[in-house]
């Protein structure tokens, strides 16, 4: 059967090419002269008179858009921050940091230049971690937030710590417990012998005393209701309080916070010193706790001999205490070593010397195998 020529369109018997259009090309002859190099470069100028530039790798993590969306970040919120690549290289220090530091931006370029005016130890950058360094005299906390995606490394954020605050609030305790009773008891003494003797003496220094109470009630936050002192929070309150304390740094590290109380009203006058207890509980455990862990906080009304208790719990699933360590963390004499591979605690003593204070104790157990939980058993005031 006869066939079409593919090229032309003419009839062949085989292949799909006729012998016109199947001809093989010229060979070059044997008496052909090759050109030589200079030529041959000479043709190539001219046939290509717009030579292409050398092909260079382009720095894809120099214009990374999550660097760049995360630094711009960083600026807008004006945070002291440090921001670095997954080879552990400095890629960017706000000016905040450098403030804190009092360093150039050369003085800050490496990792190892920022550890030594920090006197820290950044170690995995994959690990989220937060912990209090001294800068120039002052107290901060840092935190370690790594990014994942595709421009990973870590961001270290520096806070002040709230030394003042913590200090204006122990005045405010102090002065509220310890100074306005005195003070008032001695005015109306005062006041009440200068108006019997008619003693202008008793009567200005009853007037000096109320002057001295008013100017401390003018302090901020020592102001007093209507009543006298503040009311004193429910121990649900200061459960509460307590979990809102922790909840920006579990969200942070990526734990679950749960509270589980009851609502009741039964208070401590010691609310504050109950509050720290509580504190270093769950200090302790978003400390073991790894990301995606859970910690919960609660408290729960007891009755034993007629008489009511109070059990407060932090329980998470973290790691366990060693059964040898259960008795030993709680006292004074522990010493905490936050690099050590068994879970144990810090400042745990200061809880037994509050529960002890309120006819109490302070224990540690994991029944389940896959929970830790701290219990703080104490009886309300009054009882």
């Amino acid at each position: 059967m006869a066939r079409k020529c593919f090229m032309c369109g003419r009839e062949v018997t085989e292949g799909i090419l006729c012998e016109k259009c199947d001809k093989p090309r010229k060979k070059t002859s044997a008496g052909t002269t090759p050109l030589p190099e200079a030529s041959m470069e000479a043709v190539a100028r001219e046939s290509d008179p717009f030579p292409k530039a050398p092909v260079l790798p382009f720095p894809v993590e120099s214009a990374s858009p999550a660097i760049t969306s995360v630094v711009n970040l960083l600026v807008a919120a004006g945070v002291p921050s440090i921001l670095l690549g997954p080879d552990r290289s400095v890629k960017f220090v706000s000016d905040e940091a450098r403030r804190i530091f009092d360093a150039t931006q050369s003085e800050l370029s490496t990792l190892a230049a920022l550890e030594t005016k920090a006197s820290i130890r950044v170690a995995d950058l994959s690990v989220p971690m937060s912990a209090g360094v001294r800068i120039a005299s002052r107290n901060f906390i840092y935190t370690l937030v790594p990014m994942s995606g595709g421009a990973s490394g870590a961001i270290l954020v520096f806070r002040q710590a709230e030394a003042v605050n913590e200090a204006h609030a122990s005045f405010v305790t102090y002065v509220r417990e310890t100074v306005f009773g005195p003070l008032r008891a001695l005015r109306d003494s005062l006041g009440s012998e200068a108006h019997s003797r008619k003693d202008h003496f008793l009567a200005d220094a009853a007037a000096a005393v109320d002057q001295v109470i008013s100017s401390l009630e003018l302090a901020p936050e020592v102001e007093e209701t209507a009543s006298g002192l503040r009311p004193v929070p429910t121990v649900t309150e200061v459960v509460r309080r307590v979990a809102d304390r922790f909840r920006a740094y579990a969200d942070l590290k990526g734990i679950t916070l749960q509270v589980d109380v009851q609502e009741l009203e039964e208070r401590f006058s010691d609310h504050e010193q109950l509050t720290d207890a509580l504190a270093i509980l769950m200090e302790n455990g978003l400390h073991y706790v790894p990301p995606s862990g859970q910690v919960v906080i609660g408290v729960r009304w007891m009755e034993h001999k007629g008489k009511p208790l109070l059990l407060f719990f932090v329980m998470d699933n973290g790691p366990l205490v060693p059964e040898a360590l259960r008795q030993a963390i709680f006292e004074p004499s522990f010493v905490w070593s936050p690099t050590s591979a068994q879970r144990t605690g810090r400042g745990l003593f200061k809880c037994r010397e509050f529960a002890v204070a309120h006819s109490g104790s302070v224990w540690v157990e994991s029944k389940t195998g896959k929970a830790c939980t701290f219990f703080l058993r104490v009886r309300p005031d009054g009882v």
